[in-house]
């Protein structure tokens, strides 16, 4: 099986972007990550299933979150750029925010960012943007240097910098902003305050409970 050969059979198919493959426990059928999520494909892209695999070996577990939780992981591995990060000093969580246009504009955002820092959540920051044609004008338009959403801009390489975010976005299926995306790989949609995430953040992290594998 060709991975490249595969992608842009998908894409070309299918119209999307296609960002990894991987095989599954089943001989043949490899696992897509694409802007739309989780796909099943043979190894020529003739059929193409979308679902959740669970293996009845393991208790259920769900194969299809496994998936999407290693393509975060990868995905933000592999960011070109250096993003704005808020680092904490007794760092018990890192955490992806990704934010768009509104949620810069939130009264309490900085408020909730500084408290996280302080209770030791490092957040890697990536501003987002509905339409990547609009990137060189949120750069570049003086008229817009004075929003919130301006301070998480870097200088450098601004526009390329809010495309790529636009990509990532969809690879680690981002559909609802804001999202944080933690260094395990779960998604956590949606504001969220202080005191909610750190809750999140610690059950994400304590050990896992096999019955609840499937969920």
């Amino acid at each position: 099986m060709d991975p490249q050969a595969l992608k842009t059979a998908i894409s070309t198919r299918l119209g999307i972007p296609v960002y990894m493959v991987d095989q599954t426990p089943i001989a043949g059928l490899y696992m897509l990550g694409t802007s739309k999520g989780v796909l099943y494909s043979d190894a020529k892209g003739d059929y193409v299933l979308q679902g959740v695999m669970l293996d009845m070996t393991r208790d259920m577990k769900n194969l299809t979150i496994s998936g999407m939780r290693s393509q975060r992981r990868l995905g933000l591995s592999q960011v070109a750029h250096t993003p704005r990060v808020l680092k904490a000093r007794n760092e018990r969580h890192r955490v992806a925010l990704f934010i768009g246009e509104q949620d810069a504009a939130r009264r309490q955002l900085p408020s909730t960012l500084q408290h996280l820092q302080a209770s030791g959540v490092s957040i890697e920051i990536y501003p987002v943007i509905d339409h990547a044609e609009r990137a060189a004008d949120w750069c570049s338009d003086p008229l817009l240097q004075n929003d919130p959403f301006k301070a998480y801009l870097p200088q450098k390489e601004c526009s390329e910098t809010l495309i790529q975010n636009i990509g990532l976005s969809q690879w680690l299926g981002v559909k609802v902003l804001p999202a944080w995306v933690s260094s395990d790989g779960d998604l956590v949609r949606g504001y969220q305050s202080p005191e909610q995430l750190l809750k999140i953040l610690d059950l994400i992290d304590a050990p896992a409970n096999p019955s609840s594998s499937a969920s």
